[in-house]
């Protein structure tokens, strides 16, 4: 996990999709701070265009959308397989 991920992912959400306060950490549940079923699929939409990667199905799990640090372990794990 890496800090500059982690805030441009804090950075992404709040100016995409829903306010994020900086004061929130990595390890907020994002669910609790406005992730709904509607912003996850435009969160998704926006790290497969923004990362190049892809989220497959199999990755639509809870609690890899559950925080920034754990976003952020996802997109670091598929850029690094390349997928």
């Amino acid at each position: 996990m890496t800090t500059n991920l982690i805030f441009q992912l804090r950075a992404l959400i709040n100016e995409q999709l829903f306010p994020l306060d900086d004061s929130i950490s990595a390890e907020a549940d994002l669910h609790s701070e406005g992730l709904d079923s509607l912003a996850l699929m435009q969160l998704i939409l926006l790290l497969e265009n923004e990362y190049g990667v892809s989220i497959k199905p199999e990755d639509l799990d809870r609690e890899n959308f559950s925080s920034l640090s754990k976003i952020s372990e996802m997109i670091s794990k598929k850029r690094e397989l390349g997928t």
